[in-house]
């Protein structure tokens, strides 16, 4: 996140319950018109931004940028409730979506339930003391924020993952040395930066490539457990129903191909 840059506007502040979203895979608008701000209070969803995945728990803040969006997909395994702060600003505020734990700072969670309270008050100068509170959430963020450095140090992994993950069986040791580091603290810092383990990660794209497969309707449930490179069909359906929350054969009969969708008014 950059240091510098001005808030220019804020356009809503909404709330998500978990009853909100009925289905557990939805497809957002491709082009975002406003710099999103998240905070999770509870649930546990994988988003597929552009080129991105990430992962939201508990007391996590997700960022989007305003702009355009290869992909803008939302998994969710467990239903949860966040507060969405739609906003402009005079300059960037990072190149890439991001996501930061806030687990270790009460103030951040306090301060979006008051700047929730404040917007939908429309009390006198509730649009300033909003204003103001969202500069307060930056300021806490920063502080709570690991430094870019450590996701340069693990950059080399993320890019192996990323072009590797079908082909083969990516060991956690094996992408600790291409980032020059021992197993223990690789997997300690990918953790702390992700919140999930280098291998819960790396499920996560296969069952995600998966889901696409499914959608296709044209593989069998076997030969895609293949193509994603999973030991075999029953290892692949308990991983799949543990993160989709429904066995693959149920997913293919529920799901319609994942086409773009024009932005939706809720947050996502």
């Amino acid at each position: 996140m950059e240091k510098e840059f001005v808030i220019t506007e804020i356009t809503r502040v909404i709330m998500v319950g978990k009853e909100d979203f009925s289905h557990p895979k939805n497809s957002f608008g491709r082009s975002l018109q406003q710099n999103e701000l998240i905070f999770h209070f509870s649930g546990r969803t994988t988003v597929f931004f552009d080129d991105q995945i990430l992962e939201t728990t508990p007391n996590s803040i997700r960022f989007l940028p305003r702009g355009e969006a290869l992909r803008y997909d939302v998994l969710r395994h467990e239903a949860g409730e966040c507060i969405d702060v739609f906003f402009r600003t005079d300059r960037p505020v990072a190149p890439r979506a991001f996501v930061v734990s806030a687990s270790q700072n009460e103030k951040i969670g306090l301060l979006f339930r008051r700047l929730f309270s404040t917007w939908v008050s429309k009390t006198e100068g509730y649009y300033f003391e909003s204003i103001s509170l969202l500069y307060r959430i930056l300021a806490e963020m920063q502080k709570s924020t690991s430094s870019g450095h450590y996701r340069q140090k693990i950059a080399p992994a993320i890019e192996i993952i990323h072009n590797e993950f079908l082909m083969s069986d990516l060991s956690v040791g094996m992408l600790g040395k291409a980032c020059g580091m021992g197993e223990s603290y690789f997997q300690k810092l990918f953790k702390k930066i992700y919140g999930i383990s280098p291998k819960k990660y790396i499920i996560q794209l296969k069952i995600n490539h998966a889901c696409e497969l499914l959608c296709l309707g044209a593989y069998p449930v076997s030969q895609i457990a293949e193509l994603c490179n999973f030991s075999d069909v029953y290892f692949f359906s308990r991983q799949f129903k543990e993160y989709v929350g429904v066995p693959p054969t149920q997913f293919a009969k529920n799901s319609g191909p994942l086409l773009p969708q024009k932005a939706q008014s809720k947050s996502h």
